[in-house]
């Protein structure tokens, strides 16, 4: 019978690898997707060997901060969230309007944006679509207080986003913000 040091090397899914590194899946996948993680697909499939895992992980053990971009044309609101919203390991940006949010988004590799759905001018739909132009692999949290609004519903076919009810409160936007980033 061989010991555990004497066995091959662990070959790891995706699951795994969420698991492993406390990350929800869809972050590692993310991760995955874009190199940032070293492992290789079989077929379709994703595949990582545990100890060069370790590896980088250890090498890469300085994290950097993520850059959130907060917009919302209520100036308490924006305010108020990113104030709630700043972590040593976040840099939290805020923009009045959606005009601001694209001039930021132009100039700042961002890591996610939580956005206003209901905004005077370029409205959150609006927005939304630019930022994808911008940055297409942007996460993207839509706040409203409309959650059947025509507008949700026009921003689907823009493309993927989380929506959050401004009305759950700020556990719930906090929350949102940790399973997307991984932290």
């Amino acid at each position: 019978m061989k010991t555990r040091a004497t066995q091959p090397a662990e070959v790891l899914t995706i699951q795994d690898v969420a698991h492993y590194l406390k990350l929800p899946v869809s972050t590692a996948y993310r991760l995955a997707e874009r190199r940032e993680l070293p492992g290789h697909k079989v077929g379709r499939q994703w595949r990582f060997h545990r100890t060069i895992l370790d590896d980088w992980f250890r090498e890469s053990a300085v994290l950097t901060p993520a850059t959130i971009l907060v917009v919302d044309d209520e100036d308490p609101v924006r305010q108020f969230l990113t104030a709630a919203l700043q972590a040593p390991l976040r840099h939290v940006l805020a923009a009045a309007n959606g005009k601001e949010a694209l001039q930021i988004a132009d100039a700042t590799e961002l890591d996610l944006v939580l956005l206003d759905l209901l905004m005077p001018g370029m409205n959150g739909v609006e927005t939304f679509a630019k930022l994808r132009r911008i940055q297409p692999e942007l996460p993207v949290v839509i706040l409203t207080a409309y959650p059947d609004s025509d507008l949700v519903a026009r921003a689907l076919d823009t493309g993927p986003f989380t929506l959050v009810n401004k009305a759950v409160g700020l556990s719930q936007i906090e929350r949102a913000v940790e399973v997307i980033l991984g932290r």
